[in-house]
């Protein structure tokens, strides 16, 4: 594969970043929404004086919502849809059965392709590492300063906050990106790149092969030389790669379970020169009592690898 100048590639022009993320409280409209596949907002209320017109900070992003974005339904404290919208966001009056009797008429409608998960996802799997990366980002914010859900209708998400969402998904994650690419007219991956592209999901197949090749079978940070044990972990993940980065042997390093883990989680990540880089969040001595040397400087990066490594240190914010 040519490589990349990472000087010239702006890293959010990406295909896999024409899509956005959001999450919505559903609430009494849940059966409503399974069976009508749409989402409904107004577009505005009233202060108290009744003439005043103001927006709701839930119905704010409504409008932004495009074809092919991602929207997770949450009733109850669980996510219990994955919303793909099929249509943008369009003013719509407010349909007669609506559970919300009070809302006002003018509004903005959003249907929606709905994945049902068979186990909803509690969002306390989560909770704490969303806070700690993505909650200030968050418009508004998700979770409140009391740890719990903010009652507002609609949450912009930033895109790694919709990627960790998407990795507690499981296999219903290959669901979502047929659809998603079938909602944003994308091109169809071949059969055996669509493989291929499933594989890597858990760094696997042909990715997997060419990111060990690519580092002699051996984990850069900890030395160790055993293909059973080390795991092809993406740099920038699979939900934030198109299809060509996610099986592009650049975008992955192959690391032992527990450096994977911190890697992967956002504990750590390394300069464009190879310095191993901690999280101001993270405690440096856990990473002394697992043998690491805070000091560690991995050689072997390529050009190619620094674009993806920019990206992993604006994700985590290091």
């Amino acid at each position: 594969m040519k490589e990349k100048s990472s000087n010239n590639i702006n890293p959010n022009m990406t295909e896999q970043n024409d899509i956005n993320y959001y999450w919505v409280n559903i609430g009494k409209s849940k059966k409503e929404v399974e069976e009508k596949k749409f989402l409904w907002a107004p577009a505005y209320t009233y202060l108290k004086d009744g003439k005043t017109k103001t927006i709701n900070a839930g119905w704010k992003h409504v409008p932004e919502v495009k074809k092919g974005d991602i929207l997770f339904c949450q009733f109850d404290k669980k996510i219990h849809f994955i919303a793909i919208a099929t249509t943008n966001a369009y003013k719509n009056e407010k349909p007669e059965d609506i559970t919300y009797e009070n809302w006002k008429k003018e509004g903005y409608k959003i249907e929606v392709d709905l994945i049902i998960l068979e186990t909803p996802i509690n969002r306390d799997i989560f909770k704490e590492e969303f806070k700690l990366f993505y909650n200030e980002q968050c418009s508004p914010k998700l979770f409140t300063k009391t740890e719990g859900i903010t009652q507002q209708y609609l949450i912009y998400l930033p895109k790694g906050a919709g990627a960790l969402i998407l990795d507690y998904i499981g296999d219903k994650s290959i669901d979502i990106y047929d659809r998603v690419n079938e909602n944003k007219s994308r091109k169809k991956p071949d059969i055996r790149q669509r493989e291929a592209i499933v594989k890597a999901r858990v760094g696997q197949g042909i990715f997997r092969e060419e990111v060990l090749n690519l580092w002699n079978n051996t984990c850069p940070v900890t030395k160790v030389k055993n293909k059973e044990l080390l795991i092809a972990s993406h740099i920038v993940s699979w939900q934030l790669s198109n299809d060509e980065e996610k099986l592009d042997k650049y975008n992955g390093l192959p690391l032992t379970p527990n450096i994977d883990k911190l890697f992967d989680k956002g504990f750590i990540s390394f300069s464009d020169e190879g310095e191993l880089l901690i999280h101001k969040s993270f405690d440096k001595n856990i990473i002394k009592q697992l043998g690491i040397d805070i000091n560690t400087k991995i050689e072997g990066l390529k050009s190619n690898h620094k674009f993806y490594l920019q990206r992993h240190r604006e994700q985590y914010n290091f």
